[in-house]
């Protein structure tokens, strides 16, 4: 996706290159729809467990922030889960709040406009105090809408596009919407090119000046299952920025590969940092 990205400027690829793209994200949308909308949450999961880890040791639903760059649902419906849970009933309203968990201002959502049964999060009015989650890379719930199925480059990347929130549960690859005349909806996702900052939509942008923030005021930093690739250069800026502004105390990594622990340390050169091969290393020493 990253290099047909920049063939979509090249006057003699553009056209080429713009329906591969298309063609790509088509692709890669119906994918991860085929791979997680069968996935259901339980309190086996390990995101399960280690939110409920932390709820169980002191910390408040306005502790903890989720910066992830996977776009599908699985934070929320994880998030939806623990919600329901009469063990946090006092936190019901704050550890799923759809859709200002995304921090993403006044939005509109909206819902499947066919009879067929579908399973929706419940909205919320806005909520200081409610577990973030900041998703750097976009989501396949925000979408923005287009008259053709086709939309040139200069539509599909346009940064002050309007960007609405489906209520769906689960990721519809061919979705439409509806108002005054039918158009056609585009999934909101930062393709993983070497300049992201050039195409992100203005709504994300803040997402990310959000998530630097966070990183920035964190007591304790959690990497799970991110390997921060050489590559994703904004990525690693920011965790870089992050530390140098503010040398969080606690910093631990799970991943079943250990070089992904010696990344972080080279990138962070924190005053020490706490490795684990899984999960369950993880909360097995806490």
């Amino acid at each position: 996706m990253g290099r047909i990205y920049t063939d979509m400027f090249n006057p003699a690829l553009e056209k080429r290159a713009t329906d591969a793209f298309r063609a790509l994200l088509s692709l890669f949308t119906r994918r991860l729809a085929s791979t997680t909308n069968d996935i259901e949450p339980t309190n086996r999961r390990w995101l399960y467990r280690i939110l409920a880890h932390y709820l169980s040791n002191g910390s408040t639903p306005s502790d903890i922030t989720i910066i992830t760059f996977n776009q599908d649902l699985q934070v929320e419906k994880t998030l939806c889960l623990m919600s329901g849970v009469a063990r946090w009933k006092r936190y019901s309203a704050e550890l799923f709040n759809f859709p200002g968990l995304y921090c993403l201002g006044e939005r509109e959502t909206t819902l499947p406009t066919d009879k067929s049964p579908v399973e929706l999060f419940d909205i919320a009015p806005p909520l200081d105090g409610c577990v973030k989650v900041l998703k750097l890379h976009g989501s396949l719930n925000w979408y923005s809408t287009h008259k053709s199925p086709q939309p040139p480059p200069t539509a599909m990347f346009k940064p002050s596009r309007k960007l609405r929130v489906t209520r769906r549960r689960i990721i519809v690859p061919q979705m439409t919407y509806t108002h005054q005349r039918r158009t056609h909806a585009l999934p909101v996702v930062v393709p993983p090119v070497t300049h992201k900052s050039a195409v992100l939509h203005d709504d994300v942008r803040q997402i990310w000046r959000l998530a630097e923030e966070s990183l920035n005021d964190a007591d304790e930093l959690l990497i799970f299952g991110y390997s921060c690739p050489p590559l994703d250069f904004e990525s690693a800026n920011q965790l870089q920025r992050s530390q140098r502004k503010s040398k969080t105390s606690k910093i631990s990594v799970i991943d079943p590969n250990g070089a992904i622990a010696a990344r972080y340390i080279e990138l962070l050169h924190p005053n020490s940092l706490n490795y684990f091969s899984s999960a369950k290393a993880f909360l097995d020493d806490r």
